[in-house]
């Protein structure tokens, strides 16, 4: 008895000393997969970094068979949520994508709800959102959008060229559209600026305010016009009264 618990003692110092530089676990056919070393693990690893250092494919499972997957290859990073027959979640960076960040949805790198990559730019419902800084595959509801750019006030300066209606109306008879707006075709095809294209609007409704303005004053002039002559018509009435009377 002695002999064993001095034995085991013995193994026990040794391993903790041993300890304090490195110690590897290995299974029957002597391959090595856990390293301790100065009070870090390393699982896959034999120069761990951390106080948990593991090289490969990483899942903790509940027992209702939820997971938490963490994975790490030559190309990609991901890191997984998965609740059996339901949903999968997933984000990380896919290098074979430019090293783009990614937020899956459904658990297929197919499926990207969210990308950003390393330019700033950022797709919604796309993996591809090409030279936008935003792209958004489906519709966007908002409180408020704030656009920044040129406004219309021009109109309103003494030295703006505003069109007469009569070439407003050959224009529209010709092209179909307002001089500057584009075409039903060419919305559908490119799409619209909503920055510039409200711009042009406002410029419409600017110009369609100076061509009231001109019409009030022409029918107050016309009004003035008739003024005068219902007033010379009065006159005219009461000269012919006087002169009957006088008869």
């Amino acid at each position: 008895m002695k002999n064993t618990l001095f034995a085991f003692l013995a193994l026990a110092i040794s391993v903790g000393a041993y300890a304090q530089k490195k110690v590897k676990l290995e299974d029957n056919s002597n391959a090595s997969n856990f390293y301790f070393n100065n009070g870090m693990v390393g699982i896959g690893i034999s120069t761990p970094k951390a106080k948990l250092d593991v090289k490969g494919y990483t899942k903790l499972v509940n027992p209702s068979g939820r997971s938490l997957i963490v994975e790490k290859d030559d190309d990609d990073s991901w890191l997984t949520f998965h609740d059996p027959g339901q949903y999968w979640y997933s984000e990380g960076i896919d290098r074979s994508n430019a090293g783009a960040f990614n937020i899956n949805f459904g658990g297929t790198l197919n499926s990207s709800q969210f990308v950003m990559y390393q330019n700033g730019n950022v797709g919604i419902g796309t993996s591809n959102p090409g030279t936008w800084k935003l792209a958004v595959n489906g519709k966007v509801r908002a409180k408020e959008v704030q656009v920044e750019t040129g406004w219309a006030d021009f109109v309103f300066e003494a030295d703006y060229v505003l069109p007469t209606l009569s070439e407003v109306e050959n224009h529209i008879k010709e092209k179909g559209h307002l001089k500057d707006i584009p075409s039903a075709e060419e919305v559908e095809k490119n799409g619209i600026s909503l920055g510039k294209i409200n711009a042009k609007l406002l410029q419409k409704i600017e110009e369609l305010t100076l061509y009231t303005i001109q019409q009030q004053k022409e029918i107050q002039n016309l009004k003035n016009k008739n003024e005068k002559l219902e007033s010379l018509s009065k006159r005219l009435n009461d000269i012919e009264q006087l002169l009957k009377t006088n008869k």
